[in-house]
Order: structure tokens, then sequence, then C-alpha cells
């Protein structure tokens, strides 16, 4: 069984999305343009450098694993090999997108990253850190690829975490046109998507106990993620807009409401996770508040050139996250309930 692969693969579309946005219009490359790949930029910005890095640490993290997994005798050069040609080409796509600008120097710096990435897997660090996380996670959660893929839907909402001009559960922007309807439903969805996502984490454990602290935790990642970037990358005048005090009500209640019901029965938690989670997108869609493009990224002070790839793939995320978490509850509602029902003509 290979662990991880469709993590690869999710890593590798990130990545992707990132590098090519915005896709059009398209353009031959002339040679001023391919001779400038292999010169040093103009303009370096450091923090433009470290996204390059960071972006790669996971990819070269997962490819190892991978290979490792499928025997290979050299997984880190494999995984070297494949960050960089990874890199290469999508280098090399950006020479046809005008607005975007792709140099050598950028696959350096993403096969640096990947470097990094690799190092989970050599000693000292494997066994120091690598392997104690794999044993925790083992011991905490589902096994297998089941576990593995909810896990990783995990880290995908705390990616989208990462954009402070989104709202903290709920649908739309900060700073978009008001939304209709009383104020008291809109907190009703927060807490309806707070408690979807509590089962949602109860549902990736191996028993019940525990999943409240685990959903804490996690919601206390994602309130810090959005604090810290909202001020250092929002206007001044949008950086307290994420979380408004009608979120914080239905963050309590939510989390209020999850409290006794996470001792239901396994099957029972699934399917109220997905109800509520899929009640919670609904009512957020309903009165989200959402911006244009141009006027979403005018709420950001970012000066780098990655901000529109940012912010939309986080966008993307954000939205899509729901509606993925329902379609893996019910599949997995389905499985669990299949392997209940062997259990019984069994015995």
């Amino acid at each position: 069984m290979r662990r991880f692969q469709g993590a690869l693969v999710v890593c590798t579309l990130l990545i992707g999305y990132a590098s090519l946005y915005p896709f059009v219009p398209l353009r031959l490359p002339g040679e001023d343009a391919l001779a400038a790949f292999f010169l040093r930029p103009r303009h370096v910005v450091s923090f433009d450098i470290w996204v390059n890095v960071l972006a790669y640490v996971p990819l070269g993290a997962l490819a190892c694993h991978r290979f490792r997994q499928g025997g290979s005798a050299h997984p880190i050069r494999l995984a070297l090999a494949f960050a960089a040609a990874l890199s290469l080409l999508l280098e090399v796509c950006q020479l046809f997108i005008p607005t975007r600008v792709g140099t050598i120097f950028d696959v350096v710096a993403n096969v640096a990253g990947a470097g990094l990435g690799i190092l989970a897997f050599v000693e000292p660090v494997h066994s120091l850190v690598t392997r104690p996380l794999t044993e925790m996670r083992d011991r905490l959660f589902t096994p297998g690829l089941w576990g593995d893929a909810g896990l990783v839907l995990v880290v995908l909402w705390l990616l989208a975490q990462l954009n402070p001009a989104l709202p903290f559960f709920g649908a739309g922007n900060i700073g978009g046109e008001p939304p209709v309807g009383p104020g008291v439903l809109q907190w009703v969805a927060v807490g309806l998507s707070i408690c979807g996502f509590g089962f949602f984490v109860s549902a990736l454990m191996k028993l019940p106990q525990g999943s409240l602290r685990v959903t804490l935790v996690l919601l206390s990642v994602a309130l810090w993620l959005k604090f810290v970037a909202a001020s250092m990358l929002l206007q001044p005048h949008f950086s307290e807009e994420w979380l408004s005090s009608g979120r914080v009500v239905g963050l309590v209640g939510g989390l209020v409401l999850f409290a006794p019901l996470r001792r239901m029965p396994r099957l029972g938690r699934i399917y109220a996770g997905l109800l509520m989670i899929l009640a919670g997108a609904l009512f957020s869609k309903i009165f989200g508040a959402y911006s244009p493009i141009e006027e979403f990224l005018r709420l950001f002070r970012w000066p780098h050139g990655q901000l529109g790839s940012f912010a939309t793939l986080t966008r993307f995320l954000h939205e899509l996250w729901p509606f993925a978490a329902i379609v893996y509850l019910i599949a997995l509602f389905f499985r669990e309930r299949r392997a209940l029902a062997g259990s019984k003509m069994a015995t």
C-alpha cells in the first residue's frame, strides 16, 4: 500500500497552479526572455525566494516517501530529480505567460526547498522527528489511505486559513457587499460549520476520546494563522474583519453543540458531520459577501508577485473544502456501514 501518493499529486497540482496563474494570455517567448532565463534577475526579493523554497519542502518530503515505499535504492536522488524536473518544467512554461517571469534561479530555490523536505527521512531527523510523528499519527487517527485522505483535507483547510481576507468559517470574503438576511442566521452558519468540522475530525480518529481536544488545537492553530497573516498582509483598516463578534458567538456555540454529541456512535458522528457541514456551507453561501477579484486583491498590502496566485488558490480551497469534506464523509459512511454489516454477519 503506497501511503500519501494522493497527497503528492495534490501538492504537485497546487504548486502548478501557483506557478502558472493566471494561465492566460499566452505568447511565444522572445529571445530576450530566453536569454534572461539563465541570468540573475535585476530585482531579487528575499520574500519571493523564501516562498519558492517553502513551497517545495512538502513536495520533497512526499516524493522521497513515495520512492522509499516503492523500494527504490536511491529515493533521495529520485526525489531531488523529480523536484528539479517539475520546477524546470513550470519555469519554462512561465516564459509563455506575459505576467510571469521564469528563471533558473527559481529552480535552484525550489530544489533547495525540496532538499529541506527530504531531510525528514535523513538521520537523525528521521528518528527524532519524523518517526515519532508517524507513530503519533497511527496511534490517533484512522489507519491506511482513508485516514491519510482525511488528513490531507485537514492540511488543505489549514492552508486556506493563511488567507486573512477570507472569513473564519464562512463563504465569500471580508470587505465585500454586506450580505442580506438577519445576522443571527450568519452566526448559525458558523456554528453549524464549526460543529461539522469537529465531527469531521472525530471521524478521522480511531476513538471518540480526544476529538474535542484535537478540534480545539486545530481551531487554535487556524486562528493564529489568520491573526498573523492579517497583521502582515492586510490593509490596516481590514486587519480585524476576518473574525467578527458574530463569528465568535458561532464558534463558541458550535463547540458547545459538538461537546456532548461527540459521544455518539461512529456512524452517527459521520452522518451528523456531513449534514452539519452541508447546512453550514449552504447558509454561508446564502449570506456570504463576495467581491470581484480586483477588489479582493485590494484588501492586501502584499507588494510581491505571488499575490494573485496565493489569493485565488486559497480562495478556491476555502470554497471547495466543505464539499470535498462532504464527499469524503459520504464515502466513509458507506464504507463503515458495510464493515459493520460484515462484522455482524461474521458473528
